[in-house]
């Protein structure tokens, strides 16, 4: 994961990089007392990113932690603003696998865990990539594996709660009307 953001920020890097030295040399060429107020527009800000890329990528791939407990998909990470989401099996309808080009040839990709409903921050809108998991285990290099260990677990889970507890609700509801209906009978009579 690291390495992937490496190769992400030399990838936005380079072309900043390279239009700064043909900037400081055309500089250098007409007017060589500026010539490093280009230096410093280009060079300073990425020397900046990089460091910044350098320190935290290590820290960020340090803080991830997912947990497949018994009843639930547990995700937390992050560095400075720390995230925790949990997913009961029981809500899951889906599991995806996304994976760009980089992510690839490193072998790795990241699962997504969607629940009925849930669209995140992305909205009501429609498209690859538009609609945001509420899980999503990044960077991992068996994500078919996991995929199928999530949802082995999700078929095993009823879809609404157990079974029992649904009867049991089921009844109560019923008493409950049966009662108001008795009381309610003698009520409809008298008009």
């Amino acid at each position: 994961m690291v390495t992937l953001y490496y190769i992400y920020l030399s990838i936005v890097l380079a072309p900043i990089l390279v239009a700064g030295i043909i900037v400081t040399w055309l500089v250098q060429i007409e007017a060589p007392e500026l010539a490093f107020i280009p230096a410093i527009i280009f060079f300073l800000p990425s020397l900046v990113a990089a460091v910044f890329v350098a320190y935290w990528a290590p820290k960020y791939y340090d803080s991830i932690i997912y947990e497949l407990t018994s009843d639930e998909i547990v995700v937390k990470r992050g560095v400075w603003w720390k995230m925790k989401h949990t997913v009961p099996y029981s809500r899951v309808m889906s599991v995806d696998i996304i994976q760009g080009p980089i992510s690839r040839k490193l072998g790795h990709a990241t699962v997504d865990v969607h629940t009925a409903g849930y669209t995140g921050q992305a909205g009501g809108t429609s498209g690859p990539g538009t609609r945001r998991a509420e899980a999503s285990l990044i960077h991992v290099t068996n994500p078919e594996e996991l995929r199928e260990k999530i949802l082995s677990r999700v078929r095993t889970r009823p879809l609404f709660g157990q079974p029992e507890e649904t009867l049991t609700e089921l009844r109560k509801i019923r008493e409950i009307l049966t009662r108001l209906a008795e009381k309610l009978e003698p009520a409809n009579r008298k008009t």
